[in-house]
């Protein structure tokens, strides 16, 4: 069953198209590019990247199969870096092609997107898109590398000034603009009924974000692709536009992606990031199951994780007498992400249930390969401790009266 559709068109200003795109549904595997450099040499770049992803897909789909058969953080990590192993590649073509042919400034971005085991991976260059439509709200899974919104982001430059700005279409990261290439990954559990839409900025720049999400809301898939591609000649054409609609088949473990995606948004480390900050932090968490009267923690034993109730109830117990319960959205263990002193606690389990669990060295990783959002989380980390430090302190005192 075809669970995609796909359009390209060179726009109203253009006389050729610079744009490329790649599905291979058998594997997952769905891809837009959008070619810089001027005429034929964008083509060039955007043609060599999807060649390059194409040649790729069977290791690509190895890794996207090892996730099916065992989801867990290693084979979800797994998947995301054969996604940056295939970045790098399509840079490194696309620079040596340039550098051979006299052809300097040939880029592309690029988004790309693999679909399996109830997951999207994503791997995103540049300022193509994607998008997430989830339960009738439009999700921006991808943060533009721009000027205009490396300005936005830091508070220079309202985002209706960046919309007027002459620099508006400057990237300051593409696939061959040097060898290898930071690209930004994330993976996000696919809940029934979401669809995923992947374009470029001829897409995303004259459409606003209301008439996308009205768009892409219907329910004719091919309609709806029509539909994105018509509202962005309507206003304009201005540029190249891709269109690439996916209808991914939701996570078997539904329930427990629902209230996972609802907790992660909430637990103090990842509240107030955006859902694409979010959906990258992925890389650092595992998933435990639990059954009734299972010890999650011991007393006296130290630890190297921190753990979100996803699902169940757990039950708190000092020197054996319960001083606690613990429901979906609390957490415990936060310090071991920091050190490793004993546990002042036993947590058992009461039910079945499951558990989102954080360890000490994936939060080093993560930050050393995320500094910004990692060093977000350590500050909230950091935040909670001296919170809990200065209620200690406070007690002690009072304590001594």
């Amino acid at each position: 069953m075809k669970r995609y559709s796909a359009v390209t068109h060179e726009g109203h200003r253009r006389d050729h198209n610079e744009d490329a795109l790649l599905a291979v549904p058998e594997f997952g595997l769905y891809l837009v590019a959008d070619g810089v450099g001027g005429r034929a040499y964008g083509e060039v770049a955007s043609a060599l990247t999807v060649e390059t992803f194409r040649a790729l897909a069977p290791k690509i789909h190895a890794a996207r199969q090892a996730y099916i058969d065992q989801p867990d953080r290693r084979t979800r990590n797994g998947v995301l870096e054969s996604l940056n192993v295939s970045c790098q590649a399509a840079s490194r073509r696309v620079y040596e092609e340039a550098e051979s042919e006299s052809r300097r400034g040939m880029t592309t971005t690029l988004v790309v997107a693999v679909v399996g085991g109830g997951t999207i991976f994503l791997a995103h260059v540049g300022d193509s898109r994607a998008y997430l439509l989830r339960e009738g709200e439009l999700l921006q899974l991808s943060e533009d590398h721009s000027m205009v919104n490396e300005l936005v982001r830091t508070g220079q430059m309202t985002y209706d000034e960046a919309k007027r700005s002459r620099y508006r279409n400057v990237i300051t990261r593409a696939i061959g603009l040097q060898p290898g290439v930071q690209a930004d990954t994330a993976a996000i559990e696919i809940l029934a009924g979401d669809r995923l839409l992947l374009c470029s900025d001829g897409l995303s720049d004259p459409v606003n974000a209301l008439n996308i999400s009205r768009h892409l809301g219907l329910s004719d898939r091919d309609q709806a692709a029509q539909m994105l591609l018509q509202e962005a000649l309507d206003a304009g054409g201005p540029d190249n536009i891709t269109v690439l609609v996916v209808d991914p088949d939701a996570s078997p473990r539904a329930d427990i992606a629902a209230a996972r995606a609802e907790v992660m948004s909430q637990v103090f480390l990842f509240a107030d990031l955006s859902f694409n900050a979010q959906a990258r932090v992925g890389r650092m968490v595992n998933d435990q199951r639990v059954s009734p009267g299972e010890v999650v923690v011991r007393q006296g034993d130290t630890g190297n994780r921190m753990y979100v109730v996803v699902q169940g109830i757990l039950e708190v117990s000092r020197d054996g007498l319960v001083i606690a319960t613990l429901g979906p959205g609390d957490h415990f263990g936060e310090q071991a992400l920091v050190d490793a002193q004993p546990r002042s606690a036993t947590v058992r389990s009461v039910g079945f249930g499951s558990l989102v669990t954080i360890e000490r060295q994936a939060l080093d990783e993560f930050t050393k390969r995320e500094p910004e959002v990692g060093s977000q989380v350590l500050w909230k980390l950091l935040r909670t401790i001296s919170s809990r430090l200065r209620d200690t302190t406070s007690q002690l005192a009072e304590g001594r009266k």
